[in-house]
């Protein structure tokens, strides 16, 4: 696995990549097993030729950039797929209508880079969204104008009417999210106190929930695997099944996305062990064999924030029982491995979600043991609605009010504070590995506490000296399109004049551009802030 990261890296132009890929290498000769090492070579090869394919695929929509064109093609909430040629085009704005076929008009041109410390880089991440078998979306049709739309059918839109018969639209939109991972309703949603209803799932640290994971598929299975074994079937049967129902599942049902094609993945393969009377595999195996499954299939996901959560979480969680361990034995065992668990998950994606968000949720633990009983019975709920169709009404007066606790939950921790962070760079990264070295090495018994608290502060203490010892002296333009933002920072000031605005359309200049800004150059607090004249372009953040 360390071998194809170190060849995609390679690929993308990242010089370190040869030393991940000889990590891998020197890892297999340190344990004696050279065919190990060689295997790695091979891997970072297949890395390296599956991230060439992917980054040189040509654009077939080059032709028309920057033309007046009309596009007919599926749309599934997120991109529009055309047929001839074989493309995928975001849309901005994206429309309000759910999936389905989508004619729409608009101005082809290239996606942007980032602009802006913290901002968003759709050219990236779009590319990031091809492989080996799926184009990248390589073009925006700007100014979008919907000229057709035709529902969604099939599996899926019979699945989306159950989710949704009935509900509320809040519930529905809730729903999509959790069974199909389609965010595009929930977006648009909002409290009755004006907050987004996406914004206070991200600042309770609930936004997990709507992304389709290792917990759709292990709650799905779950409840499957329990009936067969209630109605005595065979283990041949009782695992086999549902292992041959997850392909279906992600191909049909649900979009291919970094988290729930790793739980698949591994979904299946635990379950055909135990079909075949093998047990269970091993952790981390399990985990290397997802990740090299998913590099292959799409090697620009390494850059993926949602894949480096996914696995992240993952390789945290397989400490949950050895931590517990630890823990008072008059506890219930439940309690225990929940509270593990999600601290365990908080702690390995820590860096991720602080360096990506700008901002560490401080009640994500008592928010995900609230929520992760509902979802418990939400989710496999949901499922039966799904399969129901338009039949499936009596079960969603059951969804319904367990998708509005799940909200209010949301909503209630969601007002909680949030500490704010910037990006976290190369140094921050080894000194937080190093601190969960030394605690895994005072797990496994090899420090004394001491000793591993000693590391954690050391650790601290030395991502914090830059910033006292070199305090930033700079001017920074912000772009905030028409009008203007200027931050300067001189030791003991920060002072922002004008924060932009957006004439005529409702785009937060402040919420979108200006503070992730901020958060990403490490701005904890603003000493003066200026408003040159009163134009809409310069205050209206």
């Amino acid at each position: 696995m360390l071998g194809a990261v170190g060849g995609i890296l390679l690929a993308l132009g990242h010089g370190w990549g040869a030393a991940v890929l000889g990590l891998g290498a020197g890892l297999a000769v340190w344990d004696a097993r050279p065919l190990l090492a060689g295997l790695a070579l091979v891997g970072g090869a297949a890395g390296w030729w599956a991230a060439t394919t992917s980054l040189n695929r040509p654009e077939p929509l080059t032709p028309w950039l920057g033309a007046q064109v009309t596009l007919r093609g599926e749309w599934d909430g997120q991109f529009l797929t055309l047929q001839a040629p074989r493309a995928r085009v975001a849309l901005a704005p994206k429309p309000t209508q759910g999936p389905g076929q989508l004619e729409v008009a608009g101005r082809l041109v290239l996606p942007e880079g980032r602009h802006t410390p913290g901002g968003f880089d759709q050219a990236a991440w779009l590319r990031s969204q091809g492989g080996l078998f799926v184009p990248a979306p390589g073009a925006v049709l700007v100014a979008a104008r919907v000229q057709r739309h035709v529902p969604e059918g099939g599996l899926r839109g019979w699945f989306r009417r159950g989710l949704t018969a009935g509900l509320s639209g809040q519930q529905a939109a809730l729903m999509q999210a959790v069974e199909l991972g389609d965010r595009g309703d929930i977006g648009r949603e909002s409290f009755g106190d004006g907050t987004e209803v996406r914004n206070a799932f991200n600042r309770a640290g609930l936004a997990h929930l709507m992304a389709l994971s290792g917990q759709n598929v292990a709650l799905i299975t779950g409840v499957l695997v329990w009936l067969l074994i209630r109605a005595g079937a065979a283990p041949a049967w009782r695992y086999g099944l549902p292992a041959a129902l997850l392909a279906p599942y992600l191909l049909l049902l649900v979009q291919p996305s970094p988290s729930i094609t790793r739980a698949v993945i591994m979904g299946a393969a635990v379950l055909l062990g135990l079909a075949a009377g093998r047990g269970r595999p091993d952790p981390l195996a399990l985990i290397s064999l997802a990740a090299l499954a998913c590099l292959l299939l799409f090697p620009l996901w390494l850059l993926d924030v949602g894949f480096q959560l996914s696995f992240l979480a993952v390789l945290a969680l397989t400490q949950t029982e050895r931590v517990a361990a630890r823990l008072p034995t008059r506890w219930p065992r439940w309690l225990k491995l929940a509270l593990v668990a999600t601290v365990l998950a908080e702690l390995g994606t820590l860096p991720v979600v602080a360096g990506t968000f700008g901002q560490i949720p401080v009640v994500g633990l008592p928010a995900n043991l609230v929520a992760g009983a509902i979802m418990a019975a939400l989710v496999p709920l949901g499922f039966l609605a799904g399969l129901l169709g338009p039949l499936a009404a009596p079960i969603n007066l059951l969804t319904g009010p367990l998708a509005s606790a799940l909200l209010a939950v949301a909503e209630t921790f969601g007002r909680a504070p949030v500490l704010t962070w910037g990006t976290i760079g190369a140094a921050g990264v080894v000194a937080y590995a190093t601190a969960l070295g030394a605690g895994w090495l005072w797990l496994m018994n090899r420090v004394r506490l001491e000793v591993a608290l000693g590391t954690v502060l050391a650790g601290l203490l030395l991502t914090a000296l830059p910033g006292w010892l070199a305090p930033a002296r700079e001017v920074v333009y912000l772009d905030v399109g028409q009008g203007d933002s200027t931050l300067i920072r001189l030791p003991g000031l920060t002072m922002l004049i004008d924060a932009g605005g957006s004439v005529g359309s409702d785009y937060d200049v402040g919420g979108r551009t200006v503070v992730p800004a901020l958060r990403a150059l490490g701005v904890r607090k603003i000493d003066v802030l200026v408003a040159s004249h009163a134009d809409t372009d310069h205050i209206e953040c």
